[in-house]
């Protein structure tokens, strides 16, 4: 059994170390108080006693040496009550009777897997498939069940052993007790297996009616959400989450702007306009028309433009370039002050935007294009070397190899 190895060491070191100090006892010497010596002239003679002396005390019985089965029992609740009844920790009676549970439902689940034979067709097959998944998640939620009524609150090993190992897990809900961010996995373990077996159920192709389950457990995670967590907790682990797949998905970027975390927050609050990250996890949502969604994105823009004044929301805008982001990755790198990324970053968009403007003009012979295209690379060349100092070898052969793209003709793809 797991975790019996070490309660039974704890056990074992107590008994030792009380067998020890009463060893310890026994070994001292008896001697008598200096004060009531006396000579031997002096002492009294010797009374006869009377009465006989009070008969010796039986030998105590030896203590029973401790077993695994005066603690272990078939009956969950009776086990409980054994293991505190010698003192063992709640967190270490927590992890053995979990242990023991899913070692027990573990066996339950090792079935055969379906098996239709072929001339059944692929209909049998999904319908066999779908039933086998319908009794695993049915033996998930009667082990989560026993769980929760023997401990009083949700808890999953795998999901606890999630929180501990994996780094998106901890910076999602780092700022949460570690009780509470294990609690937290494994209900949202349990809600994300049930709308998974909703979309099976469907066969993913989801109607109204199962978008209103779908609504249902989602609802209900939210309320058992709330009962591990206070408000602000489920504030803020809402507001991470929306802004760890928000910016994810839409491949937003920092870069280079003063912002807050209080901004960021109020970054992460605005974005559920545009989707909702962690409804849409649980509730499908993809019906919403192209339409909506262009509006809904444009009044982001809008309001991320009203939280952070023109001139940031500027350098939010230049953050969302790769070529900006890479020219400022290369200054930090080479201890180069952000300023100076910024003027290259400048200097790279408006040469950029007289080569097209040379390669637009049809005005000019192809050889007329291609020397004006020269001239304009080596003078941004120059413009360039003199921001960058020493730098500017490395930046050349490295983020720099935009300058290489001015001197291309209209007819010539861009190199990457």
């Amino acid at each position: 059994m797991k975790a019996r190895t070490l309660l039974l060491l704890c056990l074992s070191l107590n008994l030792l170390l009380g067998a020890a100090l009463l060893l310890a006892q026994l070994r001292r010497p008896a001697s008598a108080p200096a004060a009531l010596a006396l000579p031997p002239a002096s002492r009294p003679a010797p009374v006869a006693k009377t009465e006989a002396p009070p008969p010796a005390p039986p030998p105590a019985a030896p203590a029973a040496a401790f077993t695994w089965r005066r603690i272990e029992s078939a009956d969950y609740p009776q086990y409980i009550a054994n293991l505190r009844s010698v003192d063992c920790p709640e967190w270490l009676i927590r992890d053995i009777i979990v242990a023991d549970i899913d070692d027990l439902y573990q066996g339950k689940s090792q079935s055969a897997p379906a098996y239709t034979p072929p001339w059944r067709g692929a209909d049998h097959r999904r319908a066999d498939i779908r039933g086998q998944a319908a009794r695993k998640y049915a033996l998930q939620a009667e082990k989560r069940s026993l769980v929760r009524e023997l401990l009083g609150y949700e808890w999953d090993s795998q999901a606890n052993e999630v929180w501990n190992q994996d780094i998106t897990a901890s910076l999602l809900l780092g700022f949460l007790p570690d009780a509470k961010a294990s609690q937290i996995v494994a209900l949202v373990s349990k809600y994300t297996e049930a709308v998974q077996e909703v979309r099976e159920d469907a066969n993913f192709i989801l109607i109204d009616q199962d978008r209103v389950r779908e609504q249902a457990l989602y609802d209900g995670l939210l309320t058992d959400a709330s009962s591990v967590l206070n408000p602000g907790e489920i504030d803020e682990l809402q507001l991470r989450a929306q802004a760890q797949a928000f910016f994810l998905a839409n491949d937003l970027h920092f870069d280079g702007v003063g912002i807050s975390d209080a901004e960021l927050h109020s970054l992460a609050r605005l974005s559920k306009s545009v989707k909702d990250m962690v409804r849409s996890r649980f509730v499908d949502d993809r019906n919403v028309p192209a339409e909506e969604q262009d509006r809904r994105q444009t009044a982001f823009d809008r309001q991320v433009k009203i939280l952070l004044g023109a001139e940031r929301y500027a350098d939010y805008q230049r953050a969302q370039d790769p070529g900006f982001r890479e020219t400022l990755d290369f200054a930090q790198k080479n201890s180069l002050p952000e300023a100076m990324a910024v003027k290259v970053f400048e200097a790279r968009k408006a040469a950029e935007v007289q080569a097209a403007q040379v390669q637009a003009d049809h005005s000019l012979s192809p050889d007329e294009q291609t020397a004006a295209l020269a001239v304009l690379k080596a003078a941004t060349a120059r413009s360039v070397s003199s921001l960058l100092g020493g730098a500017y070898h490395d930046y050349a052969g490295g983020p720099g190899r935009w300058l290489e793209t001015l001197a291309a003709p209209a007819s010539a793809p861009a190199q990457q």
